[in-house]
């Protein structure tokens, strides 16, 4: 980090606008104590910081009609589930904490340890956040580097690695038990319950010749037993073969105009049908000829699975009636669905396959479902763990005003 760059870091950590919140001069403060463990202030003010976005969340899920995005809107004014705004985040933020010791006991009480990989990937991570300037943090948090955000609410680096830390814990307690092999794992028929559920394996292409036989002859064809990866195969270079003579009609069409000959597009190979673009992409144009795409059946189909897709059954792609349609599908089904937007009618050649055994493609679906599954559980675990840690609150608690993150914040969460 360059050297000026370390002094507006030092400025921005000890200037006016975090004065409230910590002294650089009196050294690190600990706000909380749970069960014998300090927790620091940059810590503190993070999981505030996260207590604050839950508050915001309750109160729009209580009061939907409230408009908490309007300039000025005071949410100190506002009751969350009975409470006023900043005793339910200072609840919130206590018990947040409680979780961060139960992770950290949990961890070690599973004898689980993080990779040097690990902590050095978070290292890295911490430390690119407070040195690379981005345009995402100029447009998120109105700051050319992300960390000068987390500096103005007196949070350093240490504080924001050391969360990170707890949350890579997190995952690994998780991963240990309800992880694939873990001992408090969903079985098998749970996940592929929930995975048929949420999700489906699909084949498809969009029908995009103008002449031909229609859509409905390449379902046909894969119902009648040909693959999906030869019949769309063929239909990709059908298309190539459309756009060659489109050009050649348009170049005849200038030439006829200007006097001059045509020039007829020189002969090329075909492109190897393992190199055609995914199933719901247009195809580029070619200079290969309309007879050489004719000897495609000579040409090797895609690999089996290339052009399978994991759909979730609340996407709106290619659009909502398309995934509706799909989703009620049976696998093994073959169909032309086809749907209007605008003036513009859409024709897909549709393959439902049972996703239950297309496990390879759907690794991190299945990860997912996983964590949905579980996670309920997961967190009474932790909060159990932690209910009964004795909490004692320092003084310096006083000086982390949940102002301070909302007049910080405000742009960013609304």
């Amino acid at each position: 980090m360059r050297k000026s760059t370390k002094t507006i870091m030092t400025t921005l950590l000890c200037g006016a606008m975090i004065a409230s919140a910590a002294s650089c001069a009196g050294g690190p403060t600990y706000p909380l104590t749970i069960d014998g463990e300090k927790i620091r202030a940059g810590l503190y003010i993070l999981e505030q910081n996260n207590a604050v976005q839950n508050a915001k969340t309750k109160l729009r899920e209580e009061q939907p009609d409230l408009d908490t995005y309007a300039e000025g809107f005071d949410f100190l004014s506002q009751k969350v589930e009975g409470k006023s705004f900043s005793q339910w985040v200072d609840d919130r933020t206590i018990e947040i904490c409680r979780n961060y010791v139960a992770i950290n006991r949990l961890f070690e009480q599973y004898g689980l340890s993080l990779t040097k990989d690990e902590t050095d990937y978070i290292s890295q991570y911490v430390k690119n956040l407070w040195t690379e300037e981005n345009d995402y943090a100029v447009y998120i948090y109105g700051v050319k580097v992300v960390g000068q955000y987390y500096e103005k609410l007196g949070v350093g680096q240490e504080s924001f690695k050391e969360f990170q830390l707890v949350s890579e814990k997190r995952e690994k307690i998780f991963d240990h038990l309800y992880g694939e092999n873990g001992e408090k794992a969903a079985s098998a028929d749970e996940v592929n319950a929930k995975l048929s559920e949420d999700y489906m394996a699909l084949n498809y292409f969009k029908y995009d010749l103008e002449n031909g036989e229609g859509a409905q002859a390449y379902a046909d064809r894969i119902k009648n037993g040909e693959s999906f990866e030869l019949v769309y195969r063929d239909h990709y270079y059908a298309l190539m073969a459309e756009a060659i003579e489109e050009k050649a009609a348009e170049a005849a069409a200038e030439a006829a105009e200007s006097g001059s000959e045509a020039e007829t597009p020189a002969a090329t190979e075909a492109p190897a049908a393992t190199e055609a673009p995914a199933a719901t992409e247009a195809p580029a144009e070619t200079e290969a000829t309309a007879g050489e795409t004719s000897d495609s059946q000579n040409q090797d189909a895609p690999e089996t699975d290339s052009l399978l897709k994991i759909v979730k059954k609340d996407e709106t792609a290619p659009s909502e009636e398309f995934v509706k349609q799909a989703a009620e599908m049976s696998n093994g089904e073959v169909k032309v669905i086809s749907f209007t937007e605008g003036d513009v009618t859409s024709s897909y050649v549709v393959q439902k396959l049972d996703i239950t055994t297309k496990t390879d493609k759907a690794s991190e679906e299945i990860s997912s479902v996983r964590r949905s599954l579980k996670s309920d559980e997961f967190q009474k675990l932790i909060d159990d763990t932690g209910k009964d840690y004795k909490v004692d609150v320092d003084s310096s608690k006083s000086m982390y005003k949940i102002k301070t993150i909302l007049d910080n914040g405000g742009s960013i969460y609304g």
